[in-house]
């Protein structure tokens, strides 16, 4: 069932297409442009049907991905195909992705070398194309870690390791900024995460793998432009991530906590929720209502989710 946000998608999309049609049927009145019966001619309802779908290439859809107790995040942008890390390895991403007709991938960020986020790129790597890889560039002795780099050359993809202050800024209108690492280190793997700030028009969306409080506090010194509309919580909704400098600093409308249903972790923990409650956020979780997928035209922007474990 479709949670809705803001409407305005919807409602614009309808009131653009009554202004066309009705410009349309004021010149075929005069005559200016006489309608002829053709075989294949369009009806009205296809004439609205593919303005819908002109108008949705200008849309940037953030998909985040029930994997269970893990993170990955699937975006769409009218150009490009990115995907921010796999859950653990299985089919589920492939999956997901082949559901939204993903033939290759453009950019791959694998945050940071844990299971619960590298794992399923594996997958992802052995079935579909990837231009690219973006990686913190930190050792790990794991056999997934070990797979996932031999994958990454044995495809000829592009590894790129990344620092803050990388800029992409595409010609849709999408900039994605670094925010961190700065120099990380292999002792804390979860602070080593690459933490990503996405922007479309006046919408941002922050993916802070898991980064913990070391890793929030350093941006925060930096003076990392950290505001943004929606917050994707650090470590699965943990209590070592999202402190209260850093929530008021991204001071989001939304925050998504993506973890397992009835996790050993008890993520996400209590004082996290409370703190987002006072702080007067909507939160979306993974673990109640499964994949939760944000649209937005860069002004507004809607939610929809699945609904599991009996949640809607």
């Amino acid at each position: 069932m479709a949670r809705r946000r803001q409407n305005r998608i919807t409602f614009t999309t309808v009131i653009i297409a009554l202004i066309i049609l009705a410009l349309y049927n004021l010149i075929e009145s005069r005559d200016l442009f006489p309608a002829r019966e053709t075989p294949g001619m369009q009806s009205q309802d296809e004439l609205q049907d593919d303005l819908r779908n002109d108008l949705r290439d200008d849309l940037v859809e953030v998909h985040f991905i029930d994997v269970g107790q893990g993170d990955s995040i699937y975006i769409k942008t009218p150009s490009q195909d990115i995907l921010i890390d796999g859950g653990e390895r299985g089919d589920t991403v492939v999956d997901y992705l082949r559901s939204q007709d993903v033939d290759d991938l453009e950019l791959v960020i694998g945050t940071h070398p844990h299971s619960d986020h590298i794992g399923g790129l594996i997958n992802v790597f052995e079935e579909i194309p990837v231009k690219e890889v973006m990686d913190p560039g930190v050792v790990h002795t794991s056999k997934t870690f070990e797979d996932y780099l031999t994958l990454i050359d044995e495809k000829n993809m592009i590894f790129t390791v990344v620092r803050a202050g990388t800029k992409r800024v595409y010609d849709d209108g999408v900039v994605i900024e670094i925010l961190s690492p700065v120099n990380p280190g292999s002792d804390n793997l979860n602070d080593a995460s690459i933490v990503a700030r996405l922007t479309f028009g006046d919408i941002a969306f922050l993916f802070t793998g898991d980064a913990e409080t070391p890793s929030e506090n350093e941006m925060l010194i930096a003076g990392a432009p950290l505001k943004s509309t929606i917050l994707k919580a650090g470590h699965h909704g943990s209590s070592t991530s999202t402190g209260d400098d850093f929530l008021e600093a991204v001071s989001p409308e939304a925050v998504v906590i993506m973890c397992g249903y009835d996790n050993s972790y008890g993520h996400p923990h209590r004082e996290i929720l409370e703190k987002l409650d006072v702080a007067d956020v909507e939160v979306y979780r993974t673990d109640l209502q499964g994949s939760i997928v944000f649209v937005t035209n860069g002004r507004d922007y809607e939610v929809y989710h699945e609904g599991s474990n009996g949640e809607d």
